[in-house]
């Protein structure tokens, strides 16, 4: 019997070696998986997952942001491919270790956007920092390094030791695998979230806005008007005061009263609070806003009363849409459909600002705070474009630029005293929430700038627009409330070189009542106040009953009551700190740190 030859089997394609044999399923299904995986855990399951956790922050709907960032997931996709593709033409084995350093990194993006968030702090306009604990911070990124090189380090050691069983287990399917099964798990979970989103409670009206043009008018027969000066601490407002003494002057027939406080330390939710008499008691943001103002609120109350009510608010802190305030709100604008576009890839855009905010959430403790620095609470404003001016547009979100805005318009456009009906306006300013060279120089352009100097130049808008209703005659019959809606937060208290709070936070608060007396500015230091006697007070000075409102500040001014007032102190200052929560009730003087008590709950 001869031998048996052995038949050679006809080399395939994947075998001939040579140029050609790289491209091969064994190639193109890791780098295809591993190119959809990434590109979509940045570009699309994380910016929605921003998104549909924060819808009221947002100005713009679902669509608006699932469609663009859906697009930007396909091309880098394909580009991530083609990319590959070149280097595998190059070298497969260069390939392989660009590979590798790819998925080690959606490795560690997805653990830490996974496992390792839950104190990652809201961005609010306060500053943010995710490095006050370094311990933690140096852990969290040696953790990730680790989880980001451990896949290139096993690839190495696999060829380095080519019979090992453990380093060469499961060749070239581990890396496709793990990359098809964290695109299903995000896949999974962003469709449930959007399943069972309720869209319905974030209705987006961006031909309708808050216009200026209704807080120029007037009635002859009693106006209320309300500057609300952000984070106008009552502390700061001394130092103001006793740096600038003209500002005594000015505050012509006002009384500073020094020991009032805030129920709460942020915006939100101390102003719809104040403006709905509504308590917020943790609920979602939303649920809390959409049913404080469907309430029996102040601007619906003097509605009902014959007032003409201008509300010029904040759109993300606030309420979450114009529709809320309609049969409430006198000055609700309309602009045309036409002149109404979406920025998705320009300066401030969807595109790019859902991918930094994603990045910032995939992203260690250490490198966060730089990925959001410069963004706040009105992360969103520029989504929104305008073909042309509207002038008397008050912009979505209060701060630096709206009020240079405001100012701009109240100097170019003509106050009136023609109103048929009496007028309350309540206008949200920046305050002394961030300083600012531009608001500081509508005071002095010489003066370095801080906050008291930014606070000062603020008060300029307040005193033009006092001066115009002097020159109409009506200011003797305007009652004028300055106030903070909080005063300085506990993070900046902690700066101050405190041990935790452990210093009194007290807010500015300066009522000019109708008929008052022409005189300089006076001081009452021991009322105790509170903006939870806000709402009752407003009803109380548009000539109203208050009762269904609770106390005024005149009832404890005049009664020389001595409540029990409280102080929810949030601090949303960022890593370590975020959503920081204690009660305070207090009594007596409220400067006084001695007379806070802390406490579970309301008594």
């Amino acid at each position: 019997m001869g031998k048996t030859e052995k038949k050679e089997k006809t080399p395939t394609k994947e075998k001939t070696g040579g140029y050609t044999s790289r491209f091969c399923k064994r190639n193109e299904i890791p780098i295809i998986l591993l190119s959809l995986s990434l590109s979509f855990t940045i570009f699309f399951f994380s910016p929605l997952d921003i998104f549909l956790g924060n819808q009221r922050e947002f100005v713009v709907t679902f669509g608006h942001v699932a469609v663009p960032m859906l697009l930007t997931a396909l091309v880098s996709t394909l580009v991530l491919v083609l990319l590959l593709n070149l280097l595998l033409a190059v070298h497969e084995k260069v390939c392989t270790i660009v590979s590798r350093l790819l998925f080690g990194l959606l490795a560690a993006m997805y653990t830490q956007s996974l496992f390792l968030n839950s104190k990652m702090a809201a961005i609010t306009g306060d500053d943010a920092s995710y490095k006050d604990n370094d311990k933690s911070v140096i852990l969290n990124l040696v953790l990730l390094t680790v989880i980001a090189l451990v896949p290139l380090l096993l690839t190495l050691l696999a060829w380095l030791m080519p019979k090992n069983k453990v380093f060469n287990a499961g060749k070239g399917k581990v890396v496709p695998y793990l990359c098809g099964l964290i695109f299903a798990m995000q896949l999974a979970g962003t469709a449930s979230s959007v399943l069972t989103a309720d869209f319905s409670k974030y209705k987006k009206l961006y031909t309708s806005y808050l216009s200026y043009e209704p807080t120029l008018e007037f009635s002859k027969e009693g106006n209320v008007v309300v500057f609300l000066s952000d984070r106008l601490d009552s502390l700061w407002m001394d130092t103001i005061v006793e740096e600038y003494p003209d500002m005594k002057e000015k505050l012509d027939g006002f009384t500073f009263y020094q020991n009032n406080i805030s129920h709460n330390t942020n915006t939100f939710p101390s102003i719809p609070q104040m403006l709905t008499n509504s308590y917020y008691k943790g609920e979602d943001w939303t649920d809390y806003v959409t049913k404080s103002w469907d309430g029996d609120t102040v601007p619906k109350t003097l509605s009902e009363n014959g007032y003409h009510v201008n509300l010029l608010i904040d759109n993300l802190t606030t309420f979450s849409s114009v529709g809320q305030l309609e049969g409430q709100c006198d000055n609700i604008g309309h602009c045309d459909p036409e002149d109404v576009s979406f920025n998705y890839v320009g300066s401030g855009g969807i595109v790019p600002t859902m991918t930094i905010l994603s990045l910032a959430k995939l992203s260690p403790y250490m490198w966060k705070t730089d990925l959001v620095n410069g963004f706040g609470a009105n992360l969103s404003a520029d989504f929104v474009k305008y073909g042309k001016d509207i002038d008397d547009m008050l912009p979505m979100a209060i701060g630096i630029d709206s009020d240079l805005r405001y100012n701009d318009y109240i100097r170019s456009h003509e106050f009136t005293a023609d109103s048929q009906k009496k007028t309350f306006s309540y206008i949200h300013l920046n305050g002394a929430h961030d300083s600012s060279e531009e608001l500081a120089a509508l005071y002095d352009e010489t003066i370095p700038v801080d906050r008291w100097v930014t606070a000062r130049g603020d008060f300029e808008i307040i005193f033009y627009y006092m001066d115009k209703l002097k020159e109409l005659g009506v200011y003797d019959d305007t009652t004028i409330i300055i106030l903070g809606d909080h005063g300085r937060a506990p993070s900046e208290i902690e700066r101050e070189g405190k041990d935790g709070l452990e210093s009194a936070i007290t807010t500015a608060l300066l009522i000019k009542p109708a008929g008052a007396e022409h005189e300089e500015l006076q001081f009452d230091r021991w009322s105790e106040l509170t903006n939870d006697f806000f709402p009752a007070s407003i009803i109380e000075y548009a000539g109203i009953d208050h009762k269904d409102f609770g106390t005024s500040f005149n009832d404890v001014i005049d009664g020389d009551l001595h409540p029990v007032r409280w102080m929810q102190t949030y601090d949303f200052g960022g890593y370590g700190k975020a959503i920081y929560k204690t009660l305070y009730k207090i009594t007596g003087d409220a400067r006084d740190f001695n007379n806070w008590e802390a406490q579970d709950k309301h008594e």
